[in-house]
């Protein structure tokens, strides 16, 4: 499979911050991709899917969010970026567009991650 990168998160964070929640990001779309995005902001909630660009090991089991006082768990039972294939999926809050650029809150990407989709969040379409 061959994944087209349409755009790339900029948000400046380049280690795991406490709250991803609270995270503002830029994702700066392509402009041959510029048309895909009308009426994407009548939605107030978007799906990312995105690239793990800095991960490189697959680690099947995990503690969750890195502690080790939490017990093991199997990685796809958890939000680990310890991936056999290298994809985030992350649900965020949409807070406007500008041409080519969409500002979203919660989005738990690695500044210069690459974008691969955007899908909105169908139960929240604002007519």
């Amino acid at each position: 499979m061959h994944l087209k990168v349409i755009g790339k998160v900029v948000n400046g964070v380049t280690e795991s911050p406490h709250d991803w929640a609270d995270v503002r990001s830029r994702i700066v779309i392509r402009p041959s991709y510029i048309d895909g995005l009308y009426r994407l902001s009548r939605f107030r909630h978007v799906w990312i899917i995105f690239g793990f660009h800095r991960q490189r090991d697959t680690v099947l089991r995990v503690h969750p969010r890195r502690d080790p006082r939490m017990p093991l768990f199997g990685v796809f039972a958890t939000q680990s970026p310890t991936r056999p294939n290298k994809i985030g999926l992350t649900l965020v809050e949409l807070l406007r567009i500008r041409r080519n650029v969409l500002t979203v809150k919660g989005l738990d990407a690695f500044d210069g991650s690459p974008v691969y989709d955007i899908k909105p969040s169908e139960d929240e379409i604002d007519f």
